[in-house]
């Protein structure tokens, strides 16, 4: 058990110096919102912790690791870019990641840090339509005209007989 512990509470610490590091990235971020090297290292973070998290157990932190992952995804690949709400339910990721980090520092357990609410906005953020830089807004759908929509079925299927 004592390895256990051990392997623990080095997550714990490597897991507070890379949210340290991710802090200063996520700033840089709002300078410069394409920077590939700084969604690279955010990424890689939330991946590491989301990885090791699995591995020991801890599910609640997996699962908001997850959430943020698949939107640093987005982010990475380009077919998102850093917006403020982007940016703002990330913060939130990392300030929930930290609660959960904390609960787990002072019982070993994730104790009852919700992350629902978190990942729900991760979510959100994810379901919008991607703004991507230099990209066009997307125009709203247009309806055909009556006159040009295509035939009801049942009227086809009498014309054939």
């Amino acid at each position: 058990m004592d390895d256990v512990d051990e392997i623990v509470r080095e997550f714990l610490v490597e897991s507070q110096e890379n949210l340290d590091q991710l802090d200063r990235d996520l700033v840089a971020l709002e300078e410069q919102p394409g920077s590939r090297p700084l969604l690279s290292s955010v990424f890689r973070t939330i991946h590491t912790i989301k990885g090791t998290s699995g591995f020991l157990a801890m599910h609640r932190l997996e699962r908001l690791t997850h959430a943020g992952e698949s939107l640093l995804v987005e982010l990475r690949d380009g077919r998102r870019t850093m917006d403020q709400r982007t940016t703002d339910v990330l913060l939130a990721m990392v300030d929930r990641v930290r609660d959960l980090l904390t609960a787990i520092e002072r019982d070993g357990t994730e104790g009852d840090v919700e992350v629902d609410e978190v990942v729900a906005l991760v979510e959100a953020v994810r379901a919008e339509e991607p703004q991507v830089a230099g990209a066009a807004p997307a125009a709203a759908p247009v309806a055909a005209p009556a006159a040009v929509a295509a035939p009801e079925p049942v009227a086809a299927a009498s014309a054939a007989a």
